[in-house]
């Protein structure tokens, strides 16, 4: 199998609305889910994503 990874740096939007942020994100990552992107790591500012790419 091969990989490929995308590395995502999610802008936090300002304001003091926490369920309206966690919303954002869901429909960010549920957009990367849709696309094939599956949660690798977070760390160092960044979410990686990975996905599996044919051969």
């Amino acid at each position: 199998m091969k990989y490929e990874y995308k590395f995502v740096e999610f802008e936090s939007k300002l304001g003091f609305n926490y369920d309206k942020k966690v919303i954002e994100l869901e429909k960010q990552w549920n957009e990367l889910g849709k696309q094939g992107w599956k949660f690798c790591k977070d760390g160092n500012g960044f979410t990686i994503f990975m996905r599996e790419i044919a051969e």
